[in-house]
């Protein structure tokens, strides 16, 4: 029995390590010979020896599975390895999912919800082929054990600590591919990333890694509340009765007239079509963001911070660049400190689970 955490409604989340890097100054021939490589093959979803291009050494490229059972038995061998360093991880966290439709569903919930520790990107996108080459084949999206849908990256690719999610199947042991799975990945890219976040750079470190801490430290699930956002926006707007303007007795009938009334709707209002004008704004200039649907970009807290954040560092600019004036009287400016208040935290259940071998 182990203790993972839940949503409520959603599923359980079950940590793994993915993709690791590790740099070595061994050679790769000499590497060949020192390390039990059918062994590790065995105990991970993929183990690769490499030739660093230009540098000395090699890059060993593993695929672990949740057991680490590669990463333990690499331990054991750590002397062949020599002077080496992890220089990236990719801790994942899987929801079990009974089909394809199933993990869609689980992966637009935590789009709508999802949010980033320092997002320096300021929004999300849909990528469905490499930058570089043709879209995978459906013969290809097989054997990788991936699905003809978007990944969602929310950095670019440089980024020391990048968040993507997607859906695809479980990898399993030399290179099989078991149930479907809706998959959340953090990518720690370069030694500091990597020492920042597993608290060292070596093997030790990964595998004694509390990943349930991670996930708590990283994961931030949230809910908008638009009436909050509205009246932060607009109170003035949003506070005085609605005056009825339409000379048309059907314009001014019940119920349009009594929503226009209640403020909180009013609110609700001001807050959807200030969202709709920000994202619309960089719409002509990110070709992967207009591909985002509607339902996401409406309530994703990632997006909307992003876009926020982003109008408020533009207001700034012009306030200093303009000449000073006299001072009047005017309402307090929108800061993200304000802003974060108009977002309601999602908490996780921790519960024991019984894990399938």
């Amino acid at each position: 029995m182990a203790a993972f955490l839940t949503i409520p409604g959603i599923g359980t989340f079950r940590p793994t390590f993915d993709a690791i890097n590790i740099c070595t100054e061994v050679p790769k021939d000499q590497l060949g010979q020192l390390l039990p490589i059918e062994e590790l093959e065995r105990r991970s979803h993929s183990f690769k020896i490499e030739k660093r291009h230009g540098k000395r050494g090699s890059r060993l490229k593993i695929v672990c599975l949740p057991d680490k059972a590669v990463l333990k038995l690499l331990q054991k061998h750590e002397a062949a390895l020599g002077s080496y360093w992890v220089n990236k991880v990719e801790a994942a966290f899987d929801i079990d999912a009974r089909s394809e439709k199933t993990a869609l569903l689980v992966r637009d919930w935590l789009l709508r919800h999802l949010g980033k520790i320092n997002h320096e990107r300021g929004y999300i996108g849909f990528v469905s082929k490499a930058k570089k080459g043709p879209r995978l084949t459906a013969k290809e999206l097989k054997r990788r054990g991936l699905f003809d849908h978007p990944t969602i990256y929310f950095e670019h690719d440089k980024a020391a600590h990048n968040l993507k999610i997607y859906i695809r199947r479980r990898k399993l042991a030399l290179g099989q591919f078991g149930s479907i799975i809706a998959h959340l990945e953090w990518t720690s890219k370069g030694g500091r990333a990597v020492r920042t976040h597993f608290g060292g750079d070596q093997l030790s470190d990964l595998i004694n890694a509390n990943l349930e801490s991670y996930l708590h430290r990283f994961l931030i699930l949230e809910q908008i509340d638009y009436v909050k956002l509205g009246k932060l926006l607009a109170p003035r707007t949003v506070m005085r009765h609605a005056k009825l303007t339409s000379s048309n007795p059907r314009a001014n009938a019940i119920p349009v007239t009594a929503l226009f009334r209640d403020a909180d709707y009013r609110a609700s209002r001001v807050a959807h079509l200030a969202i709709k004008v920000l994202e619309q704004r960089e719409w002509p200039q990110i070709e992967e963001v207009r591909s985002v649907p509607e339902e996401v970009w409406r309530s994703s807290p990632a997006q909307i911070k992003g876009r926020f954040r982003d109008a408020i560092r533009k207001m700034q600019a012009k306030r200093h660049a303009k000449k000073p004036a006299k001072r009047r009287l005017q309402r307090h400016p929108l800061t993200m400190k304000k802003l974060q208040t108009c977002f309601t935290k999602i908490s996780l259940r921790r519960n024991r689970v019984r894990l399938r071998k």
